[in-house]
């Protein structure tokens, strides 16, 4: 009689995991991550976590620190953390002139419109669609505004005396430019447009098949988790960690390498978790051009091994929240297919995690709300990242029986967005 396959609620505990990290769209690299995860264990002695110092990883292009896991009980667990960089290619996509930022913004909004795309993301997400179209449109009412203004001077300074209209039209000019200015400036600091446009812009290069240096880049990582598939031995569970557009790197990097994890019998290779944290996939798979992601993702949804947690929050205006991106990214019939690695989606529940003060205060900034996956709640919640990935529970048994959004539509308009 063979043996009976262990259920994540009976699973032995995890004593060893590697975590790989894929961060978002952000040239800073690995040194405030690390401080993150540092803060976090500070502020919450309680999670029993231990961060070590931040070293060079084993190979190109990664840094590592490890966490350590001290139970009450004297159990313990040792997490090796590696941060997964691109930073570096994403320092390459940030031009500083405004006028070029600008140019790019109404160039990636036009694209997005003309191919549909920002249409059924609005259909899934308003926040998300109001994140990525409020400085496209911003943009072109500060303009409106500029010529109507311009010329409203002009047609005043047709009617003075030659050198009261010519100096009227000069200060016009001066003024207006300055407005606009000041104007973009506002923009940046309200919509963070500087830091949304440059990442839609490489999103849509990404989806077209632009962008040789990222792949390469997914591939090397890919190599890194197929290399582990046979470390079952030394290794308990596997958890790669997606955040924000890290989420879609996350994705290609686990169906890059399912082949080589699937040729391992399930006893020989560790337990494979995929934890995605206010992911924003439908940018890239709504792409009509982004054919080979939505066949990753279908790869991912039928994988029978991988365990993927998706946790995301409404108030994060930044993220598809509660939603399944296997479900609403793919063709109805790939969408009906079986899907027993389809995402498990989780709500964080930060009104539970905070004082109401300090709960108010983080609605209130945006960049704060989809940065707090990696930070300390006030409070202990279902959904701490830090516990997940370094207690002695895989993620599939940590997350086994918290309640998941099925179907969510909270945050639809308009319909479904689904094909």
């Amino acid at each position: 009689m063979p043996a009976e396959v262990p259920t994540p609620l009976d699973a032995p505990p995890v004593r060893r995991r590697v975590v790989l990290y894929l961060g978002g769209f952000d040239p800073q690299g690995p040194a405030p991550y690390h401080a993150m995860a540092v803060d976090a264990a500070a502020q919450r002695p309680d999670l029993a976590v231990r961060v070590g110092p931040r070293t060079k990883g084993d190979g190109p292009h990664v840094s590592a620190w490890a966490l350590h896991w001290q139970g009450a009980d004297g159990s313990s667990c040792d997490t090796q953390y590696l941060f997964l960089r691109w930073d570096d290619l994403v320092r390459q996509q940030w031009p500083r002139s405004r006028w070029r930022l600008a140019g790019l913004t109404l160039g990636t909004t036009a694209r997005m419109v003309a191919n549909g795309s920002l249409w059924r993301i609005l259909q899934t997400s308003w926040p998300a669609f109001l994140a990525l179209a409020l400085p496209g449109a911003s943009l072109l009412l500060l303009g409106a505004l500029g010529l109507l203004g311009g010329g409203a001077l002009a047609a005043a300074a047709r009617g003075l005396p030659s050198p009261w209209g010519l100096t009227l039209a000069v200060a016009g000019a001066i003024g207006g430019g300055w407005g606009l200015s000041a104007g973009f400036r506002w923009l940046q600091s309200r919509v963070q447009m500087d830091w949304l446009m440059r990442s839609a812009r490489y999103i849509l290069r990404q989806a077209r098949g632009l962008t040789p240096e990222l792949e390469a880049r997914i591939d090397l990582h890919a190599e890194r988790l197929a290399a582990l598939a046979g470390q079952g031995a030394a290794v308990d569970e596997v958890v790669v960690v997606g955040h924000s557009s890290g989420c879609m790197l996350a994705v290609s990097v686990v169906a890059r390498a399912l082949a080589a994890w699937a040729a391992h019998p399930a006893g020989e290779r560790p337990r494979l978790s995929l934890l995605t944290l206010g992911q924003c996939i439908p940018v890239l798979s709504y792409q009509p051009a982004a054919t080979a992601f939505r066949a990753e993702l279908a790869t991912l949804r039928g994988c029978d091994f991988l365990h993927w947690a998706d946790i995301s929050a409404p108030v994060d205006g930044c993220c598809f929240a509660l939603t399944d991106a296997t479900a609403v990214c793919l063709d109805h019939g790939d969408a009906a297919a079986p899907s027993p690695g389809a995402p498990r989606c989780l709500n964080p529940r930060w009104a539970q995690c905070f004082s109401p003060e300090r709960y108010r205060r983080l609605k209130q900034d945006k960049m704060a709300c989809h940065f707090q996956y990696l930070r300390a709640t006030e409070h202990p919640g279902p959904c701490d990242t830090l516990t997940l990935i370094t207690g002695p529970r895989s993620v599939a048994e940590a997350t086994a029986t918290l309640p998941a959004a099925v179907d969510y539509r909270g945050l639809q308009r308009f319909g479904s967005p689904r094909r």
